[in-house]
């Protein structure tokens, strides 16, 4: 049997089996040339298993319809952003959100308007850092290619308690917190975000504890050693996968640690194109894995990275 092409099927045919009329895609032959707007009809067989293509069951189709859209609708959303405004976290060497009010008020014939123009720095508040930030010759904000935004796999690494054990606030994330996540929860997707919780978030209502401020005005944090930041880089290759981890995010105000001067683990994701997210927000409601993650970035032209919303759906 040839392919069948389908348009429609009536409530009707489905549901009692029978065969159903249905418009093909190609139009009817008139005066030698072929006509769009006449369609033929063709009849479908009466087997329930009656397929789009060569091979695919109708029924199956169906199936798998469903259960997406079931997932769909039972998925919680998550805001993994924090508000923008003046009390976004704001890394204190980079110009915080400032807005200024336009126009609040009715105009002529009672409408009401509201304008404001706002400043900042493309790193203030929850932000992609894009790969060019810290690596020559890498992706613009504006370069990333959507798949890498757009409802990709999310997994989180939660290293709270070896934070709250270390000594110094500059903790640095290794190796072994990653292989002992695999350990316990198998492999990271292929083109997935990796996510590390470490419980910095809580601090973000206060200004000097979230940045970790000391006698001498340092800030101090935790973030990702080189080490780990090579192991995520070389990912993709050691499975060898087609995109290998495609982001990093993180609860703190940098992928590297507060005290970094060289930051290498910045330059070392970047120059593979690993674009990073700081400052992210309610990471205690997402598991460690199984949910999907959307970045929504401005498009700014030359940007070396963007304020962002940022949407997991669990």
């Amino acid at each position: 049997m040839g392919p069948a092409v389908l348009v429609r099927m009536s409530s009707e045919a489905t549901a009692s089996g029978r065969g159903a009329l249905l418009p093909s895609t190609r139009g009817a032959s008139v005066g030698g040339r072929t006509d769009p707007s006449r369609r033929n009809w063709v009849k479908m067989t009466r087997s329930p298993t009656h397929s789009v293509g060569h091979h695919t069951p109708l029924w199956t189709l169906a199936i798998i319809l469903l259960v997406t859209l079931a997932a769909y609708a039972s998925a919680e959303v998550v805001d993994l952003s924090y508000v923008y405004n003046v009390n976004a976290p704001t890394y204190p060497a980079v110009k915080p959100f400032a807005m200024k009010v336009q126009q609040k008020g009715f105009i002529a014939d009672g409408v009401w308007l509201e304008m404001n123009e706002f400043c900042t720095s493309e790193h203030s508040g929850t932000h992609v850092d894009a790969p060019v930030h810290f690596a020559q010759g890498s992706w613009y904000v504006d370069e990333i290619p959507l798949d890498r935004f757009w409802n990709i796999s999310g997994v989180v690494v939660d290293v709270t308690q070896a934070v709250l054990r270390s000594a110094s606030k500059n903790y640095a994330i290794q190796v072994e917190d990653l292989e002992k996540w695999e350990a316990k929860h198998g492999i990271i997707p292929d083109g997935a975000i990796v996510i590390f919780r470490t419980g910095w978030g809580e601090k973000v209502n206060n200004t000097k504890e979230y940045s970790g401020l000391d006698e001498n005005n340092n800030i101090n944090f935790p973030g990702l050693s080189s080490e780990a930041a090579s192991w995520l880089a070389a990912y993709g290759d050691r499975r060898g996968y087609q995109k290998g981890v495609v982001a990093v995010g993180i609860d703190t105000f940098s992928l590297d640690v507060g005290n970094a001067t060289v930051y290498p683990a910045h330059v070392t994701l970047f120059k593979r194109n690993i674009y990073g997210v700081e400052n992210m927000a309610n990471l205690e409601k997402l598991p460690a894995k199984g949910f999907t993650i959307t970045v929504l970035p401005l498009r700014i032209r030359g940007g070396s990275g963007s304020p962002a919303r940022v949407i997991a759906s669990v």
